[in-house]
């Protein structure tokens, strides 16, 4: 165990919340350390502060105040979701009218052009894959020790970025 008990460690004593081995453990070391006792003790007297104190009961509209600012809330959501659909519509119509007045002598040759890069990186695509599959199946090994080998000190640097439960009792 540390030399002192910790705030959180006091609170959980306090608080009935530490199982009863660590319990008589943490109970003995405050017993015995006037610091630790003090703090345990403060936190105790804090709990009965605290329980001591009435509990303001809501007034008698609160629940119906809640619910008008959840539906105000809803209101709002369903008038921007609407705003933003007639955006999308109006954007949609103007530009099929533009489309159709152009004519198709105006945007068939990029349409053209960009189902003819499409298709030529589907075919590219194809040809890769052909080539590719059998590579990678050849040397499924050497990448996954390759993977391995680049993704483990990453994961070391970042396990040292994580505390552990030793040093975040302390």
């Amino acid at each position: 165990m540390n030399p002192h008990l910790t705030d959180e460690l006091a609170q959980d004593l306090v608080n009935g919340l530490i199982a009863q081995g660590r319990r008589a453990e943490c109970e003995a070391h405050a017993a015995s350390c006037s610091e630790c006792w003090a703090l345990v003790e403060s936190y105790r007297v804090l709990v009965d502060a605290l329980d001591s104190l009435e509990t303001p009961s809501p007034s008698p509209d609160f629940t119906d105040a809640v619910m008008e600012r959840i539906e105000a809330r809803e209101r709002a959501w369903a008038r921007d979701r609407r705003l933003a659909f007639g955006i999308a519509t109006v954007v949609t119509l103007l530009a099929a009218a533009a489309f159709a007045f152009a004519g198709a002598s105006a945007w068939a040759p990029a349409v053209s052009r960009v189902s003819g890069n499409v298709s030529a990186l589907a075919m590219a695509m194809s040809v890769g894959s052909d080539v590719l599959a059998p590579i990678l199946r050849a040397l499924r090994v050497q990448i996954a020790l390759g993977c391995t080998a680049l993704c483990l000190p990453l994961l070391y640097a970042l396990s040292r970025l994580v505390p552990r439960r030793a040093e975040a009792a302390a």
